[in-house]
């Protein structure tokens, strides 16, 4: 992935989507992925991940990514914003469903996956917790043990509601199954099946065909699936099917 440097991203028009640079950070995966289904160009900017990037918090007044800077717009940092950026510029078919019902039950989905206090938040504090037994004290003042208000004996709490969100998951794909339908939402790719993708990854990994994700990166996720112990494979499986028919391969970050 090629990026520019945050004082050349300032003075471009179009769209700017700043993403974690050098790992497949499931946030910006997910907003890349749907970007190009939805054919929409846009200029990388490099975030890192971790790190407290005083430089593009002083431009955008957010330090995470993805962060998605259309022309004059205010910054859209939140999934359905740039979801409903990328249909608007964007062409082909919907990742938003048009018909209501599914259009809320997807919102509700992707909600438990990425959204604050869902799947990938309770799944962080299961990481940020064997850090912490690993250092101790000292990493409590950090940004990442601060964003996600961590706290000391949060773990066991965590581990429920990772094991229901992915009980969540899991019936939605047996559901769908059973009416012949090979995606979490409808009879068509949303951006529920996207975001499972990417997500997933919090549980069990992609393989280094996929994505040549670091190790360091590598035994922080498996923290989640250590803590779980084990999980339905349809999970997976569901994955890795949306991969083979919509995601491009090996993933660029």
């Amino acid at each position: 992935m090629d990026y520019v440097d945050i004082n050349t991203a300032k003075t471009l028009p179009g769209l700017r989507l700043v993403l974690t640079a050098g790992v497949p950070a499931p946030w910006s995966e997910a907003a890349k992925t749907i970007l190009k289904l939805k054919k929409v160009d846009y200029v990388a900017v490099a975030q890192q991940g971790g790190a407290v990037n005083d430089e593009l918090v002083s431009w955008t007044r957010h330090r995470n990514a993805p962060i998605a800077l259309y022309e004059n717009d205010a910054p859209r940092v939140r999934w359905l914003e740039i979801l409903h950026l990328a249909e608007r510029l964007g062409s082909g078919p919907a990742l938003l469903p048009t018909e209501q019902s599914q259009r809320m039950s997807m919102v509700a989905l992707v909600n438990e996956i990425c959204g604050e206090s869902g799947f990938a938040w309770h799944a962080r504090l299961l990481m940020l917790d064997a850090i912490y037994q690993a250092v101790g004290d000292k990493v409590l003042g950090s940004p990442m043990f601060l964003d996600y208000r961590f706290t000391p004996g949060c773990a066991e709490h965590a581990k429920l509601e990772v094991q229901q969100a992915l009980s969540l998951i899991g019936d939605t794909i047996i559901s769908q199954r059973r009416k012949g339908s090979d995606y979490l939402i409808g009879d068509s790719l949303t951006a529920a099946d996207i975001y499972w993708v990417f997500f997933s990854q919090l549980l069990d990994p992609l393989p280094p065909e996929i994505s040549a994700t670091p190790e360091s990166l590598l035994r922080t996720w498996r923290a989640t699936a250590a803590a779980l112990e084990e999980f339905d494979p349809v999970l997976t499986e569901q994955r890795d099917l949306t991969i083979q028919k919509h995601i491009d391969v090996p993933l660029d970050f």
